[in-house]
């Protein structure tokens, strides 16, 4: 019985050792690339990984399922075992790019901490999102929307909020599709709301 079993494991075992090589193949490769990038950023990265599927054989692609049709989805599922080649193989590189990373989300935080606005409510309205309407001294309309919860939104639940209040709005600026206008869009998406 355990001669049947070491059997059946040992092709399981081997096919597991072909993919562990591959990915270090792949991993050895990317961090060669990456290596010699003056900025280690998030494309660079992803261009030095499609290198590197670049010089793998046909059969090393199979064996790690790569489709040949589809790259997004390959990179997808095999960037996290590069990733953590890479991490063992150079770590210095890998390092760098967790700093990037760091870095680009520390800048964000601070942008989206610094957006704020204060104003009179005039109205909510509905459409492909709920937009709340205010109006600042000079009776300018700043408009701001509700995708998501956040801290205050129980005001607006509530109907605790009527026209005239005062607000003051926190939010962060998104880039969405308008499928009216066929374009990109900055909205300002609501993070937080204090009444006046």
């Amino acid at each position: 019985m355990r001669k049947t079993i070491l059997l059946f494991l040992f092709p399981v075992l081997l096919w597991a050792q072909k993919k562990e090589a591959i990915y270090k193949k792949l991993a050895t490769y990317t961090c060669d690339c990456v290596g010699g990038k003056k900025e280690v950023t998030d494309v660079n990265l992803g261009v030095c990984i499609f290198e590197a599927l670049g010089q793998l054989s046909n059969k090393e692609r199979r064996n790690i399922d790569v489709n040949q049709d589809d790259k997004m989805k390959a990179i997808q599922n095999i960037a996290e075992s590069v990733g953590i080649e890479m991490a063992i193989i150079c770590p210095d590189v890998f390092a760098k790019i967790a700093e990037n990373k760091a870095e680009d989300t520390a800048i964000s935080d601070e942008d989206e901490l610094d957006l704020f606005y204060t104003g009179t409510f005039e109205s909510m309205a509905t459409q492909e999102f709920n937009t709340i309407i205010l109006l600042d001294e000079k009776n300018e309309k700043q408009e701001f929307v509700w995708l998501f919860t956040f801290e205050g939104d129980n005001l607006f639940i509530k109907n605790k909020i009527v026209k005239g209040d005062k607000l003051e709005i926190h939010y962060r600026q998104q880039d969405f599709f308008d499928p009216k206008q066929n374009k990109y869009r900055i909205y300002n998406e609501i993070t937080s709301i204090k009444l006046l």
